[in-house]
């Protein structure tokens, strides 16, 4: 160990401070949208390593979390300061920008936490293995709560690469956090092998380089020569770039921007043209309901009648001078339960006498054959959309940060549909916004038969910083992980198609109204990745859960030796 620290001088709280913080610079320099260097992630948590092993180098039993905490707030703070370009007052935007920052470093610092806890009651060689299964395990659960945020999961980094990561069809996104984890602790490794004059020992050398170099090998060679499969169909994607600040709740007539959208799709599609997506919360109509009648009578975008709203009757209306063509769009919708149903926790009071509603982030399928099907979130944005805990805490709907358009806790499915056109045989998969970051909620569309994935996002809150261009990179990974092709209607960009390799064609430009046409492959086919689901995330679970009792019993015994 001296000899891979170096003299104990250089062995002070502030250079352990400044490797530290050289590791969330690291990883803020290999983000999508930030930095975009992307093999640094590679070597990333090398910084950190070191520093933890000059901190166990000096005397003293100081907690080692507090330079941990140092470098993730760093790295969450360089890749998500786009959030105070949110249009609120100063007070909210300060919130909106802190909370979510200093709450995700709070929670990443958890596996670094559980890894001193296991190298002081087990050992610093089974701590860094439990610090891979510890981190892997966080990133699964980081998808399935109400806190969810898995935007900084470790193999997000590689979106922009699709070249070096065409094996997420059969690991998934966790495959890729795996590769990065093993990777770091195994040039880790060779350091302090070469450091301390064990070069005579091979085996970490040769470990490292083969797990670094036979990945990049393999995806080069899938990339290169995979064929797209399926059947082909045209498809068009419809940018209307409308204000969400100024324009599209309040400032401009809904039915003058679903008439701007009506042009746009004019102007793209052909009679071969199959399907147009248009972007979320396309559809925004004031709804109200008379309920003096014994039958409720409905105006606006109530799923109870939807087709009394004249949006859904212009589109209708259009789709009779097109009629080989579905529209698939994002809306605000709301619907009317009957009196005695039973009511979920996000069921609104409706007047005095007893009647409630539901809200909704929700998308309206307008087939070319058949009956309007509706779609709602399912994946929501808390403290946007949904305030978490809310079953726990009561309603906290007056603490909903408002961004235009509905908010508070908002209604959201459990099923995970597909959206079937009989005429062109599409099977879209429907994905609102902030849904297309979860990998495994996605694949479950498609193991239910989707052979197409639709994006609907509106990516205009922050302006033009890198938050719509990460948010862009990752429908990429889910093109790899599903082997789909994805059409992406943003409404003010990005705009596009991505293929089943990953790669984009007919990009637009950021906030340009604009619309695209171009054709899909229909893939029937389910990777591996979409028939097992996460296998990677869940065997960390309880792999994690077994390396916590190994140092519970571990602690267990010595406490009783000591006595």
């Amino acid at each position: 160990m001296p000899a891979y620290l170096g003299p104990v001088a250089h062995r002070t709280r502030l250079h352990i401070l400044g490797w530290s913080l050289l590791s969330g610079l690291m990883w803020a320099l290999a983000w999508p949208g930030i930095g975009g260097l992307a093999p640094l992630a590679l070597v990333a948590w090398l910084p950190l390593f070191l520093a933890e092993r000059l901190h166990d180098s000096l005397p003293g039993r100081k907690p080692f979390v507090p330079y941990v905490l140092a470098a993730l707030f760093l790295w969450n703070a360089a890749c998500s300061w786009w959030f105070f370009f949110v249009s609120e007052p100063m007070a909210t935007k300060v919130v909106s920008v802190t909370a979510p920052v200093v709450v995700n470093t709070l929670l990443m610092a958890v596996p670094w936490w559980l890894k001193r806890l296991v190298h002081h009651r087990v050992g610093r060689l089974e701590a860094d293995y439990a610090f891979i299964l510890f981190w892997l395990a966080f990133e699964r659960l980081h998808h399935d709560w109400d806190l969810q945020w898995p935007w900084f999961s470790l193999g997000n980094v590689f979106a922009n690469m699709p070249a070096l990561i065409q094996w997420y069809s059969f690991t998934g996104m966790l495959g890729g956090s795996l590769w990065v984890l093993l990777a770091n602790l195994l040039l880790h490794w060779v350091l302090v092998a070469y450091r301390t004059g064990h070069v005579a020992r091979p085996r970490p050398y040769w470990a490292a380089a083969l797990w670094l170099l036979v990945p990049i090998a393999i995806s080069l060679g899938i990339h290169v020569t995979h064929i797209e499969q399926g059947t082909p169909v045209e498809v068009a994607v419809v940018q209307p770039s409308i204000d969400p600040y100024g324009q599209k709740f309040g400032g401009m007539d809904p039915m003058e921007q679903v008439q701007a959208m009506l042009d746009l799709t004019e102007q793209v599609v052909t009679p071969n043209t199959r399907l147009v997506v248009w972007p979320e919360t396309a559809l925004q109509e004031s709804v109200g309901v008379d309920l003096s009648t014994p039958v409720p009578r409905f105006w606006g975008l109530w799923e109870n009648d939807i087709m009394g709203s004249h949006s859904a009757q212009v589109i209708a209306e259009f789709q009779t001078r097109k009629p080989q063509l579905a529209v698939l769009t994002g809306m605000s919708s709301a619907y009317l339960f009957p009196k005695g149903a039973n009511l979920p926790i996000t069921a609104r009071p409706l007047g005095d006498q007893g009647h409630h509603y539901e809200s909704y982030n929700a998308a309206l399928w307008m087939p070319s054959e058949g009956d309007p099907v509706f779609y709602h979130k399912s994946k929501l944005v808390a403290g946007v959309e949904l305030m978490p805990f809310q079953r726990v805490l009561g309603s906290l709907d007056h603490l909903a940060l408002d961004l235009g358009g509905t908010t508070g806790s908002l209604g959201q499915q459990e099923e995970r549909s597909v959206l079937a056109d009989p005429g062109s045989g599409i099977r879209a998969v429907p994905v609102i916004c902030y849904e297309s970051v979860f990998g495994e909620h996605v694949a479950a569309h498609v193991r239910n038969g989707g052979n197409l994935i639709t994006i609907m996002t509106n990516d205009a809150w922050w302006g033009h910083t890198p938050g719509h261009l990460q948010h862009l990179s990752f429908a990429r990974i889910r093109a790899i992980e599903t082997r789909r092709a994805v059409a992406r209607s943003a409404n003010t960009g990005i705009s596009c198609f991505v293929d089943q390799r990953g790669d984009l064609h007919q990009v637009t430009a950021w906030w340009q109204a604009d619309a695209r046409r171009h054709t899909v492959m229909l893939n029937e086919e389910l990777t591996f990745f979409v028939r097992h689901g996460d296998i990677v995330g869940r065997t960390a679970l309880w792999c994690s859960a077994l390396m916590l009792l190994l140092a519970l019993s571990r602690w267990a015994r010595s406490r009783d030796a000591a006595r």
